[in-house]
C-alpha cells in the first residue's frame, strides 16, 4: 500500500544490493552529524557512508569520529576541490552497486532507502529513482514537486490511484529536465554502473552539477519516482546553492543553450529548451538589475530574446533601462503578460 515504509529482513539485505551514501562537506562541522544520524537511521541496512571531507578547517574531523561507526568512511582532500570533484572522489572508493548523495545538512526520513532501492529492484530498466523533496528554509516548508512547473504535468500523466510509485521513459525524462530540474541530489539513487559509464560530475561546475549529469543520463535511461518528501532539504546561508546562486543559474543557462544547438528539429526538445532559457533569462536579468548592473540585466534580456522570441524578455529590457523606483509598477504587467502568452499558446496548441 502507497505511504508505507519498506522494511526489508536482515537475511534478505544480505542479498540485496549495496548502497554507498556520500556525503560531501565542507566545513559542516557544527550539522553533519545530523546527516550522518539520519542515514544511520535507515530501516534499509546494506549501505556503507563514506565522508568527503573537502579541506575543511573546522571540526568536520572530528564530529565524523565520534559516531565510531564501522559503515562509516572518512577521506578528506588537503584543500578545497570542489562539490563536483568530492563526488567523484567518493564515487571512486564506493564499494556499493547503488550511489547516493546526501548533502551533509540534508536529512532521510528512515524509509528512504528501503523505498528507493525497492524501486530500482522492480524496474531493471531505470537507471536512477528519486523522490520528492521537503525544502526547509526556516520560516517556511514547501515541497520540490510544489515549486516545479512542467514535471507535475508529466506526473498528471502518468497518475494512477493505488500507487506512489512511477516510471518515466529516457525521453520523458529527457524533456523535463531540459525545462527543469525536480531531482536534487540528496534525494536520488544512481546505478553504480551507470554513473561508470558516464564518468561522474564534470568538476568543471562549482554548483548545478547534478543537473549536468542528470541530462547526460536521461538521454540513454528511464527514472523511477516516489512521490514521497522522504528526504529534507535545508537552505542556510552557507550552502553550495545560497554560495552559488548566480553562477548556478548562469551556468544552467549556458547548459540549456548548449544542449539546445544540438536539437535540429526536435520540435518538443527545443520548446522545453527555450522555455528554460527564458526562465534562466529572467532570473538573471532580475539579479544583474537590483544588484546595480543595469546593462547586464538589460543583455541577459536581450540574449533571451534574440534566443527563443520570448516577448516578456524584450518588455524586461525596456523596463530595466527605467529607475528603479519605477519598475515596482510594472511587475503586475510583466506578470500579466507572462501568463497571457502561455494562455495564448495553450490555447493556440490546442486547436492543431
Amino acid at each position: 500500500m502507497a505511504g508505507i515504509p519498506i522494511r526489508i529482513s536482515r537475511a534478505a539485505q544480505d542479498q540485496a544490493m549495496k548502497v554507498s551514501i556520500i556525503v560531501r562537506t565542507y566545513n559542516r562541522g557544527y550539522i553533519i552529524g545530523e546527516a550522518i544520524e539520519s542515514a544511520l537511521r535507515q530501516t534499509y541496512g546494506n549501505f556503507e557512508i563514506i565522508v568527503v571531507d573537502d579541506g575543511s578547517s573546522d571540526g568536520t574531523a572530528e564530529a565524523v569520529e565520534r559516531f565510531r561507526s564501522d559503515k562509516i568512511r572518512y577521506i578528506r582532500h588537503d584543500q578545497n576541490r570542489g562539490v563536483s570533484a568530492a563526488g567523484n572522489t567518493g564515487i571512486k572508493v564506493a564499494k556499493g552497486d547503488i550511489i547516493a548523495h546526501l548533502d551533509s545538512d540534508d536529512l532521510w526520513k528512515p524509509e528512504m532507502l528501503a523505498s528507493l532501492i525497492d524501486v530500482l529492484q522492480r524496474h531493471h530498466q531505470i537507471g536512477a529513482v528519486f523522490c520528492d523533496v521537503e525544502v526547509d528554509r526556516g520560516k517556511s516548508v514547501s515541497s520540490i514537486t510544489s515549486s516545479m512547473r512542467a514535471f507535475p504535468k508529466l506526473l498528471a500523466s502518468h497518475a494512477h490511484p493505488d500507487s506512489d510509485v512511477f516510471v518515466f521513459s529516457s525521453r520523458e525524462m529527457y524533456l523535463c529536465l531540459l525545462e527543469e530540474v525536480p531531482i536534487k541530489p540528496t534525494a536520488v539513487l544512481i546505478r553504480r554502473t551507470v554513473l561508470d559509464e558516464f564518468r561522474g560530475y564534470d568538476e568543471s561546475w562549482c554548483s548545478g552539477e547534478d543537473w549536468e549529469l542528470y541530462l547526460r543520463i536521461s538521454k540513454h535511461y528511464g527514472f523511477g519516482y516516489v512521490d514521497r518528501k522522504l528526504a529534507v532539504m535545508r537552505v542556510l546561508e552557507d550552502s553550495t546553492l545560497s554560495k552559488f546562486q548566480e553562477a548556478d543559474k548562469f551556468s544552467l543557462l549556458q547548459l540549456a543553450v548548449s544542449e539546445k544547438k544540438g536539437l535540429r528539429r526536435d520540435r518538443a526538445a527545443l520548446e522545453a529548451a527555450n522555455r528554460a532559457i527564458a526562465r534562466h533569462c529572467k532570473d538573471l536579468g532580475s539579479t544583474y538589475l537590483h544588484s546595480g548592473r543595469r546593462m547586464k540585466s538589460i543583455s541577459t534580456y536581450a540574449r533571451g530574446f534574440a534566443e527563443t522570441g520570448h516577448v516578456p524578455l524584450i518588455m524586461r529590457a525596456g523596463v530595466a533601462l527605467m529607475p528603479l523606483s519605477l519598475t515596482a509598477g510594472l511587475k503586475k504587467v510583466l506578470l500579466c503578460s507572462d501568463r497571457s502568452l502561455a494562455f495564448f499558446r495553450k490555447e493556440n496548441a490546442s486547436r492543431r
